[in-house]
This record gives C-alpha cells, structure tokens and sequence, in this order.
C-alpha cells in the first residue's frame, strides 16, 4: 500500500475511472441538448404521419385510431375538434390536457402552432418537456392536436456503444498502466538500491544513464554525486594520513631528541643544538595546529567576518615592511607597483592571504632574488600579481598546489618548515570575499610562481560567507 508503485497505478486508475465518468456524463448531456434540438421536428412529423395515416386509412374511430398511432410513435395525444369533440390517446395525455389552456386551444384553432410547455414530477419519469399543437383535417372536420413523446428521447443504442467503449478503454488503460507503472518504478528502485550501497560507502556504484528524460538526469546526478563522494573520501583519507603524518614527523623528532637530552655525554654546543630543533619541531607544530583550526573555522561558514573599506595598495605595503627583516636576510629585492585602491573587505583575513603568498615567495627564491606586487583596478575588481624569481611550479602540480597538505617538492618543504595548507587558506579566505586566486595563465611558471587574485571592490552582504 506504501510502495510507489502502488501509488502510481492507484493513482492512475483514479484518473481514467473519473475521466472516463465526466467524459460519459459530457457526451450525454451533449446528446440530450442535441436530441431536444430535433424535438419540435419530430412531433411535426408525427402529427404530419397522423394526418396522412388517417386520410389514407379513413379509420371508422377516431379513438381508436389516436390510440393505435399513440403506441406506434410513443406520443402522448389530445384531439380538440371545433365542435368540441375531445379525443385523448397515451398514458400521459390526461396529464397534457391539464396543462393546455384555453388561450392555447383557440389559437391552434384559428390555424397557428403552439408550444405547450409540460410540467412533472420525479415520479412520473423523464417525458419530453414540451407538447407542439398544430391545426390539423381528419375526414372533414378541424382538429386541434396536441402531441408530446411519452419520454425524452434516448438512444439506447448510443448509450450502449458508449459504455462499451468506456469500459475497453479503462480495461486496456488499467493494463498499459500497470506495464508504464512498472517501467517507472524499476529504475527509482535501482537508484534506492543505489543509494544504499552510497551510504553504506560504496562509491563505486554507478547507474545506467541512457534516458533522456528526467531519471536519466537524475541517475546522471547520482552518478556525479557517487564520483564526488569518492574523490571526497580520497581526499578525506589523504587528509587524515597528511594530518597524522605531518603531527608525527615533528612528535617523533621532540620524542627522540628530549631523549638525547638525558645523556650526561653531550656537549654544551649539542645540547643547545637539541634544544633548538625541539623548539623548531613545537613551533612547526603549533603553526600546524593555528592552521587546521584556521581552515575548521573557515569551512564550518562560523567564522567571524568584519568587512570594512580600507587602502588595499598600504596594506600589501605594510604587509612587505612586516616581512622586510625575512627578504632582507636573504638579500632579496621586493618590487610594489600598486594603484591607490579602495576595497571593502574583512582586512584582517585578506591579510592573511598576502602573508601567506608571501611567504612562500620569500622561501622558494633564492638569495638575491626576486619578488614583485602589482596591484590594478578593472571592472570593479582589485587585481593583484604577486610573482617571484623562484624554483617554479612544476606542469604536474600546477592543478593540485591548492589542495590541502599537498607540496610539490615534500623533501624541500618540510626542510622548509612548511604544512602545505598556506595556499588552501589563501585560496578558502579569497573565494569567501567573492573572488578568485589562480596561477597566472600567461607566465612561464618554470622560471617562478605567479599568482593573480581577483577581488570585488564592493561585494554584496552575501558574498561574506
């Protein structure tokens, strides 16, 4: 009773059952209006047959012929002839002659045809609605005749035929239902199959998606969402095995020199040496800490956000003399080209992705090289450049530099101190301004990383989170 299937057929049966019963009472009432139509035609030319019966036959009673022609036609009849005369044949005649009235008489007596409108009860059935009064000769006397059809015509034919043609169509209707039914549910079954299977982890479900209707989009979409969901969990274990082992390298490093520590045999020079690294591996660790913490806040939309208006070109400005004792130690030279911009954004975040960009621009340069800031203004955007004269990106890591925990080089950046999450944040705290960040286009990212940010300079309420 629950099962969509049931649902469908019941549901449909319920239409072509109500369907089929307005159709019927449709075409009926359309059949009487057409029937009452033909109605006065039809009792003048019963009164015209009367006419001609009676001058051909010459009957010897008047009585009993009105009675016979009442049964031949199914008419109610009243005969008035102008010496008062009055015949009556049909079981509702008597009911007719009640409901002429004098006015009437005379007028059909002095040659015109009337209409007599007849009124009945429930009781006494469905007779047509109307008598038609003509002047007629019979022998060689007037009469005035009155005839009404004994019921309102029906075609019981037509109404046979009619409900025979119903009843085949709700019998072959109900069974294409029943196949189409089933033909729909069968694969709104698959995909529950389907999506059991999804939330039970397998991903690797996958459906038939050769429809062009809307469960063929919809097992598109399925297919999609199982292909999202297993690069999720990938990037999911990734992250956890990334996590464990960026928290273990630095953990086992502390354990393993705290232990050296307890060695009465070390040097003064050594121990301070061990000290060093073990400050260096809680530091790194710390950061790591502050950055997952960063990036949970961040996804989770909770994140507190103070958009404000502020100079954009001081704050990569303040950024870089922030920075100057890092770039100045290793003798590199830190261009700024900026138009004076105003941007509404949260100036704490933004200044969070220029600390990051730069510092992996002031790490992967080398000594005495390298790092440029352009800053222009275009269609309504702050676009910022930020390049340097370092290492490069490689082609095969240039699509995955902002995934979480990836590093090109992870040899290189670990010596390097780094976790691999500055630019997921960089990229997470942009694209919740409303913008963009990506790897220039157009530069030879062999010869030194290039990124260009987009920023609106005026986003909407909406594009904060």
């Amino acid at each position: 009773m629950r099962s969509l299937y049931f649902r469908i057929t019941a549901t449909f049966l319920l239409i072509v059952i109500i369907s089929i019963g307005v159709a019927f009472l449709f075409t009926n009432q359309m059949f009487k209006r057409d029937a009452r139509g033909q109605l006065p035609g039809q009792i003048d030319s019963a009164i015209e047959r009367i006419e001609q019966l009676y001058a051909v036959s010459a009957p010897a009673s008047m009585e009993q012929f009105l009675q016979e022609m009442s049964k031949q036609l199914g008419q109610n009849i009243v005969a008035i002839s102008v010496r008062g005369t009055l015949v009556t044949a049909g079981e509702g005649s008597e009911r007719l002659m009640g409901q002429i009235t004098r006015e009437q008489l005379s007028n059909v007596l002095g040659g015109y045809r009337v209409s007599v409108n007849v009124n009945r009860t429930e009781e006494e059935g469905p007779p047509a609605p109307f008598a038609i009064g003509r002047l007629v000769r019979l022998g060689n006397m007037n009469w005035a005749m009155f005839v009404q059809p004994n019921r309102f015509p029906q075609n019981s034919n037509f109404i046979w035929t009619a409900v025979t043609l119903l009843v085949t169509l709700l019998i072959v209707g109900s069974i294409l239902i029943l196949v189409a039914a089933r033909y729909l549910v069968k694969p709104l079954k698959l995909m529950i199959s389907a999506a059991r299977r999804m939330a039970e982890g397998d991903f690797t479900v996958r459906l038939p998606a050769r429809r062009g209707d809307e469960l063929g989009e919809l097992a598109d979409g399925m297919n999609k969402m199982a292909l999202s969901l297993s690069q999720l969990e990938m990037m999911r274990q990734d992250f956890v095995s990334n996590v464990s082992h960026e928290i273990q390298s630095p953990l086992t490093s502390i354990g393993g020199f705290a232990e050296a520590l307890r060695s009465e045999e070390l040097t003064e020079k050594e121990r301070n040496r061990y000290v060093s690294i073990i400050k260096q591996e809680s530091t790194r660790l710390s950061r790591l800490s502050e950055n997952l913490l960063k990036l949970a806040s961040l996804d989770s939309q909770q994140h507190p956000y103070h958009p404000a208006s502020y100079r954009l070109d001081r704050q990569l400005r303040d950024v870089v003399l922030a920075c100057e004792p890092h770039w100045v130690a290793k003798r590199q030279t830190v261009e700024l080209m900026m138009e004076e911009t105003l941007l509404t954004a949260d100036e704490d975040l933004i200044s969070q992705v220029w600390f990051n960009l730069l510092a992996n621009s002031m790490k992967f340069a080398p000594e005495g090289g390298k790092i440029s800031f352009q800053l222009t203004e275009r269609d309504d955007k702050a676009i910022v450049r930020i390049s340097d004269s370092g290492v490069g990106i490689a082609e095969e890591d240039r699509e995955r530099i902002f995934e979480r925990f990836y590093k090109a080089d992870v040899s290189r950046d670990r010596s390097q101190g780094g976790s691999g999450l500055g630019l997921s944040i960089a990229k997470k705290i942009v694209e919740i301004h409303g913008g963009s960040i990506m790897l220039d286009p157009e530069a030879d990212q062999t010869v030194g990383a290039c990124f260009i940010i987009q920023l609106p300079l005026h986003p909407s309420p909406a594009e904060f989170g």
